[in-house]
Parts: C-alpha cells; structure tokens; sequence
C-alpha cells in the first residue's frame, strides 16, 4: 500500500476543509428543472395605465408574443368590432389595445396580419369609423375581413371552407371563414360586456366570429351553449391565444351602447386588466368570479366546455398550481425566452383612454378590398417553455395579487458574503500550508 507523505496529507486536508466551509456559507443545490409557464395570464393595471402597458404585462407573464408567433407566420386576429359605438364604451375591441396588439405580433416577425370579423347591425364602414378600429387598420396598413352582411348569410363561396369538427357534440362540420383556418397563428381578442341571448360575452363565446355565418347557430341547433363549446374543440379552427378585454367591462343590457363608467357606472365598470392565456375555460371562469361574481357553472357553455375537458373551470386549483398567474403593471417581470427562433418584442406605450372618445366626424372611409386567398403554410406546435418566477396570492376575492420576485436583491446578497468567505479561506488555506511545509520540513531535519 503506498505511503503518502504528511506534508501531502495537510495540503489534502486542508483543501478538504475550505470547500466545505465554502459550501456551508453559500450552500450547493442542484438546479431546479423549469416548471412550465402557466396558461392563463392576469394583468392589473390602473388609469394611468395604457392598454398597451396592460397587455404587455399579461403576454410576458404567458413567455411573451413569441411564444405564440414566429417569424414568417400568418397570423388572424379577431376583434370585437360588431357594434357602431365610440371607445370607452365597452362595446368594441379598444383601439389602442388593437394598434398594440398588431404591433406586437409584427415585432415578432408576422409577414401577414389579417383582421376578421363581421358587423351585427350596421354597414361596416359605420362601425369601424365609430368605433375607431378602422383608424387603426387604415394607419397601420392592416388587411382586414370584416363583412357586413346579415350574420345569417353566409360570405361569397370563396372566402368560406368547411371543416370537420370530430370531438363536436351539437355539430361535426363547419363553415368558417377560409382566411382564418389557413393562418398558422388565431387570436381570438374578446371584449368583457354582457349579451342577452348568453348573459355573458366572453372568449368562448367570441369564437363564433371565426364562422361564415354566426347568427345561423341560434335557430338552427337545440342547443347554442353546446355549439360555442364545440367551436374550442380540436380542429382547424382553434385558437392559439384567447385574450379578454376587461378594461372596460359591460355589466348588463345588450352587448353595445353609448353608455360609459363615466355616464352608467353601473352598466361599464373600468377595471383596467387584461386576462389571456391559452385555456379560454379558464379565462371565462376567471371573469365570471372577478367581474360578475358568478360560477363557471351558471354560464351553461363553460359548464359544457370544463365537463368536455377543453379547459379548466376551478380558477382556486388553477392559481394554486401556477396555472393561473396574476401580475402587477410596472412591476419587474422575469420574462423567460420564448423560443431560440423567436424575436424579441418591444412595444411603445400607447396614450390610455381616459375619458370617452367622442363620436368622429368626417367623411366615412372607403373599405379596404377582400383580400386574396393565397394558400398558407400549416400551424406548428409550440415548445413548452420556462415559467416567470411569481409568487402568487389566492384568488379568493377581485383584489388578489401576485407579486414577482426578482432575483437580483437575493443575489447580490449571496454573493458578496461568498465573495468574502471565499478569499477568507484561500488566505487562511496558504497560511496553514505554509505553516506545514515549515512542520514537514523540521520534522525531515530532526529524522
């Protein structure tokens, strides 16, 4: 067995010693594995918030626009722009959060953004001058499919395809608008209002803006809430992010009106937030119990949808398990990289609307011609992706928060102390080698 010298066995022992004094102060863990990011977003803001801010804050809590959009892609997005009212009414997709929103997907690397949807009651010329979405398309140079036909007719044959739906319960095919299928990205932009065939209008029930003919599903089928469940079922139609407008909320009456927090505060409430996320069961549970103070299973078509699996309706389990998360605007965000491919996304602040917008004047603008059907790439799926660091409070009442934790204050008190600790020891660690290289070499004299 060979023999090891005293003077190597000090300078063994010794280093022994100083690493584990090392990893007594700074302490060594294996690193964490990444938890997936959750699939519901809350954004909370205030008035002096804009809706740009709003929503900046809720796609970075969901890994940001580039989870969602990659460079090159088509992306369809369908506001609510149905009703001929002024901004701040709560009966149409925000502007700015529109103009926001498109910028956004652009700075992500969209090579097309098309805007679909259809009026309700009025020429769509008249609802995009009213409602201010049409300034918006006009000055970012967005191609958009809005009609303004009865929502009992259907488009001209070549803006209509017809897909299958297999998990489909009240039907198993569809007629849909073709540009939205073929897109490789939908969004589906809800506003928060009440309606008075469904009570609510929330983002399950907004997916019927993607159909060729919306207004057929309420005489035709036995049951309107099983069709609006149908339409998050797997198929060619689904959306890839659900985002709900609460930046105004209509509380009651019809889906549109005049009426503003300002002049009907018990009608449009102003809550400044933004839910989104990829679970629209979850974003319609999540505003039912926030906002109306009513159960996911008062509202028979999210009932059906949680039932079918196409989401989660239990909003307490959901925050529990980090599945839902609420943020704070203007507070740090950690916000994890979406994908290696995808581009960063930095959007200006846009002026909060404050006050109600008043009716424009002016002549009415010439629409944009239908765009064409050019054949489209095909949808991919998303990686999964790391989650923001949060910490996150119960949803028990419509004031839970959840505050996100920066790391940075924990770190730099870390490791200064181990900075410390560290040439602490190399100092002491050379002093003792030095003392037993002296002992070695007496005891070799003396021998």
């Amino acid at each position: 067995m060979p023999t090891v010298s005293r003077r190597r066995f000090l300078k063994q022992a010794a280093a022994i010693a100083a690493g584990c004094e090392i990893a007594r102060h700074i302490g060594w863990a294996a690193p964490a594995s990444a938890a997936p990011l959750p699939d519901v977003a809350v954004a909370k803001g205030g008035n002096e918030d804009s809706a740009a801010a709003i929503l900046k804050t809720s796609l970075d809590g969901l890994g940001g626009i580039g989870r969602f959009v990659k460079p090159g892609q088509t992306v369809a997005i369908k506001p609510n722009a149905t009703w001929a009212y002024p901004p701040g009414t709560a009966s149409s997709t925000d502007p700015d959060l529109l103009r926001a929103l498109i910028q956004m997907v652009r700075e992500a690397g969209a090579s097309r953004v098309i805007i679909v949807d259809r009026s309700t009651l009025w020429p769509t010329a008249e609802v995009l001058r009213l409602s201010g979405i049409g300034k918006v398309l006009d000055d970012l140079k967005v191609e958009r499919l809005i009609r303004d036909e009865s929502p009992y007719d259907s488009p001209p044959d070549q803006l209509v395809t017809t897909i299958d739906l297999p998990q489909g319960k009240a039907f198993q095919k569809l007629a849909v608008l073709k540009a939205a299928v073929e897109a490789d990205v939908r969004i589906n932009m809800a506003v928060a209002k009440s309606h008075i065939i469904t009570n609510y209008t929330l983002c399950l029930k907004h997916m019927m803006g993607f159909l060729a003919a919306p207004g057929k599903l309420h005489p035709a089928l036995p049951s309107l809430s099983q069709a609006i469940a149908d339409l998050s079922t797997q198929s060619p139609l689904k959306a890839h992010l659900h985002i709900l407008e609460a930046i105004r909320v209509r509380m009651s009456g019809q889906a549109g009106g005049f009426e503003t927090e300002l002049t009907d505060p018990r009608r449009v409430k102003r809550l400044n937030q933004i839910v989104a996320g990829v679970d629209p069961v979850l974003v319609d549970s999540y505003a039912l119990i926030n906002y109306y103070s009513r159960k996911p299973r008062e509202l028979l078509h999210v009932f059906l949808a949680g039932e079918a699996g196409l989401g989660e309706p239990n909003v307490e389990k959901a925050t529990a398990d980090g599945r839902l998360v609420v943020y704070i605007v203007g507070q740090p965000t950690r916000t994890p990289t979406a994908s290696p491919t995808a581009t960063a996304t930095t959007t200006p602040a846009l002026t909060a609307t404050v006050t109600p917008t008043p009716t424009p004047t002016g002549p009415t603008p010439t629409p944009t011609p239908l765009p064409t059907n050019t054949p489209l790439p095909t949808a991919t799926p998303e990686p999964a992706l790391p989650t923001p660091v949060v910490i996150v409070a119960p949803v028990g009442s419509p004031r839970s928060e959840a505050e996100v934790v920066s790391p940075k204050p924990f770190l730099n008190a870390a490791l200064i102390p181990a900075a410390a600790v560290v040439v602490g020891l190399g100092m002491a660690t050379r002093r003792r080698l030095g003392q037993a290289e002296k002992d070695s070499q007496d005891d070799g004299d003396a021998e």
